[in-house]
Parts: structure tokens; C-alpha cells; sequence
């Protein structure tokens, strides 16, 4: 079995189904294809295309993104246009043209990446700067088509649910504030203990198994079974384990950039 790659989950042209779904996923994991959340989504990805659902993937860290200045130009001045001569336009098009947005990014200090802040912080354009009312309180009108959902795909190095909680709070408020129904998340704790395929393989492999059903039901039905999310997060090894791999780890990179520095 071979994790990284998702070849597991490879899945034969002949068993895919027709379904039109457009999903944009937005990738803000800074290594993007090399970094642990695309871990995570190999699978994922196999699951969503399983299911027949046509994926566009925009990795932000390959864009030009400058971040908001706060001049409110694109509200008045020059309505649904920012100042910034970017790639935010051809992003803001794709984004238009999904029916659901699939957010991906590493749990970075307790929230999301720089990458994908700004990236929210762009769309801004896609709201009419006039005030309205919702049933949680005041909330700016849509000036265009959005996404009818957001899911949120995440990893993180430590074990436990909780180090999730800021980042999803977050996410929810921002689908709120964008018009559109948060779907739910896929959450990847302990994310070095995937490495552990030849020690756990069940484990892992029950893990992989349900981060490509979370595509597949996402796919089909536009929202994932709790089920199938608690599998995907369940721990491989007792945190004791990942504890002592990590330093271990992180003992020999200091031991062997010290060595380099010793001989220059």
C-alpha cells in the first residue's frame, strides 16, 4: 500500500459515474503537491472523480495574489473590480462557475494558511457593499454567483480534534458571510502517522478508505457522513508514539544541518 499517492484508490475509468457537479478546490497548502495535505486529498480527489464530479483544482501558491489594501474600491469606485492587476480575476471566474468550493489547507498557528486568507480576503468582490439581515444578524448582499457550499479539507501535525476548532469556526463563518451552506470537513489530526503504513496497515488503510468514501459522498449527495469523517480522523498510533517519532525526527534535521554549518 502506498498512501501518499492514493494508489489504493485508483479507481477504473469504467466504474465512473456521470454526475455534472463542478467543484473548485482551492489549494492553500504552500508545498502544495509535495506538502501533508495533499496526504489527504490523492484520495480524496479519487473519491470526488469516482463519483463522476468534475474537478478544477487552483493551487494558490502557483498564483499571483497581492493582499487587500482595505480602499473599498471594488465596493464603490469600480463596483466587483479590484486595484490589484493580479490573478485574482481568473480565480474569481472559476470560483463563479463551481457549484461547490472545497477549501484545503494545513492548520497553520491555530487557523488557516496566509495563502488562503488572502484568497478570502479577495473575494471580497463577490459581495455588494449595501448591508441586509440574515437569521444570525447583518451580512452584506451577494454581487454574484457563489458556490452553493463550502467543505473545508485540513491537516495538522498534532493529535486531537480540538486543534482544529479555531480554523473551522472560521470556515463556517466565512460560508455564512459568502451566502453559502458549510458542508462539513474533513479533518486529519496526527498527520506524520499516516508514514506509519507498514506498522498500522489496517489502521491505515481504514483511514485512506473513508478520506475516499468523503469524496465519493461529497460527490454525491453534497455533504459526508459523520461516520465516515470520525473514521477518517481516528488515530493511528497513541500519541506517546507520534510524540517520540516527531523529536526523533526533528533531532536528526537539527542534528544534520549542524553538521553541514560544522564543515562550511
Amino acid at each position: 500500500m502506498r498512501p501518499l499517492d492514493g494508489s489504493r484508490c485508483t479507481v477504473a475509468f469504467g466504474h465512473l459515474r456521470e454526475n455534472n457537479m463542478k467543484i473548485i478546490v482551492i489549494h492553500a497548502a504552500p508545498r502544495m503537491e509535495t506538502g501533508n495535505t495533499q496526504v489527504i486529498l490523492n484520495p480524496f480527489l479519487v473519491g470526488l472523480r469516482q463519483e463522476g464530479a468534475r474537478v478544477d483544482i487552483a493551487f494558490l501558491g502557483k498564483k499571483d495574489i497581492k493582499r487587500c489594501i482595505g480602499c473599498f474600491t471594488c465596493y464603490a469606485a469600480t463596483p466587483g473590480e479590484c486595484v490589484h492587476d493580479d490573478d485574482m480575476p481568473s480565480l474569481q471566474e472559476r470560483v463563479r462557475d463551481a457549484d461547490a468550493m472545497v477549501l484545503a489547507t494545513p492548520v497553520y498557528l491555530d487557523g488557516m494558511t496566509s495563502l488562503a486568507k488572502t484568497f478570502l480576503d479577495r473575494m471580497v468582490v463577490f459581495l455588494d457593499p449595501h448591508f441586509t439581515t440574515d437569521d444570525v444578524g447583518v451580512i452584506h448582499p451577494l454581487r454574484w454567483k457563489f458556490p452553493k457550499s463550502i467543505f473545508l479539507v485540513s491537516v495538522c501535525g498534532y493529535p486531537g480534534l480540538h486543534n482544529f476548532d479555531p480554523l473551522l469556526m472560521h470556515v463556517r463563518n466565512v460560508a455564512r458571510n459568502f451566502h453559502s451552506e458549510f458542508a462539513g470537513a474533513l479533518l486529519r489530526p496526527a498527520i506524520f502517522s499516516i508514514l506509519l503504513a507498514k506498522k498500522y496497515p489496517e489502521r491505515v488503510n481504514r483511514v485512506i478508505d473513508a478520506v475516499r468514501e468523503s469524496g465519493v459522498q461529497l460527490a454525491k449527495s453534497g455533504t459526508v457522513s459523520e461516520q465516515t469523517l470520525r473514521i477518517a480522523a481516528e488515530d493511528i498510533c497513541p500519541p506517546e508514539e507520534l510524540v517520540t517519532m516527531a523529536n526523533a525526527y526533528w533531532d536528526r534535521e537539527l542534528n544534520r544541518f549542524r553538521d553541514r554549518r560544522d564543515k562550511e
